[in-house]
């Protein structure tokens, strides 16, 4: 399943509490912008999107069930996928 170690990227659906689940991700190191090399410019992801570059889609999804759980908030939809190079607008 989704074992492999790498940068994972996390979309989410949430009912309430957006900051603060996004709030305690970062804690846990999930960055919601990336640069690419050699380009100036940092791309922010959508709102309920973030990534992380050491963590499987398993790991991803666990982190954020806790973080939710931990919240009290419900966790609606949520898709982790193994994210081997990013394109930004």
């Amino acid at each position: 399943m989704g074992t492999t170690v790498a940068n994972v990227l996390i979309s989410y659906d949430i009912d309430k509490l957006h900051s603060s689940v996004k709030d305690a991700l970062e804690k846990l190191g999930y960055l919601d912008r990336f640069k690419n090399p050699n380009d100036p410019k940092t791309y922010l992801l959508p709102n309920t999107t973030m990534w992380h570059p050491k963590k499987s889609s398993n790991q991803a999804m666990d982190d954020l069930k806790t973080v939710c759980r931990n919240l009290q908030v419900k966790l609606e939809k949520a898709v982790t996928v193994n994210a081997s190079e990013f394109v930004g607008l």
